[in-house]
């Protein structure tokens, strides 16, 4: 019989043997002597498909989302444009959305700090758009490495047969929905795929690699629920005795979070983000309401029953328990004392997925419209599955005829048809962000030019010279208070009133009270059954009667500019009677 141990040895030293340390794509020779060197280790053809598989699904999705939205670019979600307002303030000095309040709206260290350091490329608001397609790119290049370093032979597939699995795998992991998201999910999803590549070629080698390091140190800062990684890196090497890198990763990671930590008290804010408290009950139990250890296990074991209830749970624990069916097949041979390089290299592989999907399930949230926190955890479990089925999947490689290509694609979209079918809902929410947010920010920065308060960030802050206040609590910390304090909405209008805002912008589905003496001026409504939401209300109200006339004004030039699909109704009886190029729903 053949030795698939064997096998698997040789071919993963003869991969590596072909490889640099650093795992380089452009050497001393320049570009002609790369491509000479991918040719020579046979990876040109298959990097090639693999990328063109990839652009031609992110081309098609960006295509789309300017289709629905009449050829103006807009992100499929709002934190985008709350990131890049972040990123301007931060460019010049300041921390927070608008001058001289602090707030913490990312939950992201790294992302708005990175927009900030890249403003000098001059792409403005297509900034994050260009991050996340390269990060889409180069989990690509580095899944291909992957399988390179795993002696899985993706060159004895067709081209054209691996274009189209690579743009299924895509289409399945809503990888091209990341990308048109603006948000830092493509550059996480990335670094995963490379770290696991990191720690394959670890085990194979009993070396670290420095690139690997930085992938390591760097996922906390990227997104707060990697931190689980960071600690399966420290229990990884510590199994192998690397007691100091253990140590090391440990320190260097509570020095970065901790160090984010005590900068968000200098500047008196919670120790975490608003967004990380708004969405995370346990880190809010553990940081803000300071409930105890029994209060933030009690409420972990919540999160976590109510993720495993949650769309995404059984794709996660999917790639899972396939790895624990390959544990059982080897159990036998777990007795004999420690295991050859195959085994230990599944065996670690395992380990990191089930630690890192637990970890994402307990802490962490899913479910979420567009699917987006998991994203990064089903790429490391399906490159995962690949690492331990390496023998099967190799077979596969070998004869890849269109029947068993076609069989694939059709089972990778069944199995992630959730995620599968964004690639025509991301579409609808850019246009709903368009029909919506920025609609709303043209009012406000062309027509009425004076402060307003808004309940949901984001384009409204970008660009804008007018103050905006925030009433979400995720861009002010007075108005997290009180949100959490108050069970009335009167402290908006005292807010209001400090700050000298006339006039406010609610999201109905936000807040269904407002205070009693506010005048409703206007109501928008806009939406479509494929963006998660029929129709999406937004009213605009006057603080008092004094503030009516210059709310009024401003909606007469603003109401002919308005696209088709957003209704604009007027609400008082001295209001114009136009409302826009559309009819005014029931």
């Amino acid at each position: 019989m053949k030795d698939v141990h064997g096998e698997f040895r040789e071919a993963s030293v003869a991969a590596l043997a072909r490889q640099s340390t650093s795992i380089p794509l452009a050497g001393p020779a320049g570009p002609s002597g790369s491509i000479a060197a991918l040719r020579e280790r046979g990876l040109a053809r298959p990097l090639a498909a693999v990328l063109a598989g990839l652009a031609a699904v992110l081309a098609a999705e960006i295509l789309f989302v300017l289709i629905a939205t009449r050829g103006h670019f807009v992100y499929a979600l709002e934190a985008a444009y709350t990131h890049l307002a972040l990123a301007e303030q931060i460019a010049q000095g300041h921390y927070g959305l608008v001058p001289g309040e602090a707030a913490a709206p990312s939950s992201s260290i790294l992302f708005p700090f990175l927009l900030a350091g890249l403003k000098f490329l001059g792409f403005g608001t297509m900034l994050p758009l260009a991050i996340n397609l390269a990060s889409t790119l180069a989990a690509g290049i580095f899944a291909v490495l992957l399988a390179e370093t795993c002696g899985i032979p993706l060159r004895a597939i067709p081209s054209p047969r691996l274009l189209l699995v690579t743009a299924v795998v895509a289409i399945g992991l809503d990888l091209p929905g990341l990308a048109i998201t603006g948000l830092e999910h493509s550059l996480h999803v990335a670094m995963t795929v490379a770290y696991l590549l990191g720690l394959v070629r670890f085990v194979i080698r009993g070396r670290c690699d420095w690139w690997w390091i930085v992938c390591i140190v760097i996922q906390p800062v990227i997104r707060f629920e990697a931190a689980g990684m960071l600690v399966a890196d420290a229990l990884i090497f510590v199994a192998f005795r690397r007691y100091g890198y253990a140590l090391a990763m440990v320190a260097i990671g509570a020095l970065l979070v901790g160090g984010y930590s005590v900068f968000l008290h200098s500047l008196g804010l919670p120790l975490l983000p608003s967004s990380v408290l708004a969405r995370s009950d346990w880190s809010n139990a553990a940081v803000v309401s300071h409930g105890g250890v029994f209060v933030v296990i009690a409420t972990i074991l919540k999160n976590l029953y109510a993720n495993l209830n949650s769309f995404g749970a059984a794709q996660m624990l999917g790639g899972v328990a396939l790895g624990v069916a390959w544990l059982g097949r080897i159990v036998p041979n777990l007795r004999h004392g420690p295991q050859a390089k195959p085994h230990q290299v599944k065996l670690v592989t395992l380990a990191f997925m089930a630690f890192v999907t637990v970890a994402q399930l307990a802490g962490g949230k899913i479910g979420w419209v567009p699917p987006r926190y998991e994203a990064y955890v089903l790429a490391l479990n399906l490159c995962g599955i690949a690492v331990i089925f390496r023998e099967e999947v190799s077979a596969w490689c070998k004869q890849a005829t269109w029947p068993r290509v076609l069989s694939l694609c059709l089972a990778l979209l069944l199995i992630f048809a959730g995620y599968a079918t964004q690639f025509l809902a991301i579409p609808a929410l850019a246009r709903k962000e368009y029909l919506g947010s920025y609609q709303l920010h043209r009012f406000v920065a062309e027509f009425y030019r004076a402060p307003v308060a808004v309940d949901q960030l984001g384009y409204v802050n970008l660009g804008n010279p007018v103050y905006v206040l925030d009433l979400s609590g995720l861009g002010s910390e007075a108005a997290r208070i009180a949100r959490a304090r108050d069970h009335t909405p009167e402290w908006m209008d005292g807010l209001l009133a400090s700050h000298g805002v006339g006039l406010a912008i609610i999201d109905a589905a936000m807040d269904t009270a407002v205070p009693a003496a506010w005048i409703m001026v206007a109501d928008l409504r806009f939406g479509s059954a494929l963006s998660g939401d029929e129709v999406r209300h937004i009213v605009i109200y006057a603080r008092r009667p004094g503030d009516v006339a210059a709310a009024q004004s401003a909606l007469d030039r603003f109401a002919p500019t308005l696209p088709p699909g957003v209704h604009l109704r007027r609400s008082l009886a001295e209001a114009s009677a136009s409302e826009g190029p559309a009819d005014t729903p029931p």
